[in-house]
C-alpha cells in the first residue's frame, strides 16, 4: 500500500486492521436491535400440564396390619413391599404406578372421606406428606417419587397415649429445659 507516496510499512498493518475491527464491533453493539427482533412479541409463560401416566395396573389389594384401621384408604394397584413395626409404631411399605401428583391427589381426596382428619402436609418436587388422625390414632402417609409415574409409599400409624402422647410425636417431659419440640 502506498500512501502520500509511500509505503506503509508493515507495524502500521496490525494497527489499521485493529480499528477496522473495532469498528465492525461498535456497529454491530448500536444499542439499535435489528428490524426483525423489534418486530417480535415478548414471551409468555404458559402453564405446563401435569405429565399423565397410564391407569394404575399391577398389585391387588392387600390387607393391613391389624394395628391399622379397617377403613384406612388404599391407593388402587399398590404392590405391598414390607410391614415395620418399633416403638408403638406401624408402618407399611408398598408403591404404586402412580405419579406423585396422583398419589398426593389420591391421598387428600380419599382420606378425608374415610373420616380421618388431614393435617397439614408437606410438598416438594420430589416426596409428599399428609399426616392424618382420628380419635386415638395419628398417621403420616409418606410418598417418594420413583421415576414420573410410579412412587414409593410409607404409612405409618400410631396410637396416643392416656396422657395424649403419640410415639410419632413424643410429648415433652416436664421441666425446666422442656421444649415443645421433639428433637430437643
Amino acid at each position: 500500500m502506498i500512501a502520500g507516496g509511500r509505503r506503509l510499512g508493515s507495524t502500521m498493518k496490525p494497527v489499521i486492521l485493529a480499528l477496522a475491527g473495532a469498528l465492525l464491533l461498535a456497529a454491530g453493539c448500536s444499542g439499535n436491535p435489528p428490524a426483525a427482533q423489534v418486530t417480535q412479541p415478548a414471551p409468555t409463560m404458559t402453564e405446563t400440564a401435569a405429565p399423565t401416566c397410564p391407569p394404575a395396573t399391577g398389585g391387588k389389594a392387600f390387607a393391613y396390619p391389624s394395628e391399622f384401621p379397617r377403613d384406612l384408604p388404599q391407593p388402587p394397584a399398590a404392590t405391598f413391599k414390607q410391614v415395620l413395626r418399633q416403638g408403638g409404631v406401624t408402618s407399611v411399605r408398598f408403591s404404586t404406578a402412580t405419579s406423585l401428583r396422583e398419589s398426593l391427589l389420591f391421598t387428600v381426596r380419599a382420606v378425608p372421606k374415610a373420616g380421618f382428619t388431614v393435617g397439614r402436609g408437606d410438598a416438594e418436587p420430589a416426596e409428599a406428606d399428609v399426616p392424618f388422625g382420628r380419635g386415638d390414632i395419628r398417621g403420616i402417609y409418606k410418598m417418594i417419587i420413583l421415576d414420573r409415574c410410579s412412587t414409593d409409599w410409607l404409612v405409618a400409624i400410631a396410637r396416643t397415649t392416656p396422657t395424649g402422647g403419640s410415639p410419632i410425636l413424643p410429648t415433652p417431659k416436664p421441666g425446666p429445659s422442656s421444649t415443645p419440640l421433639p428433637f430437643g
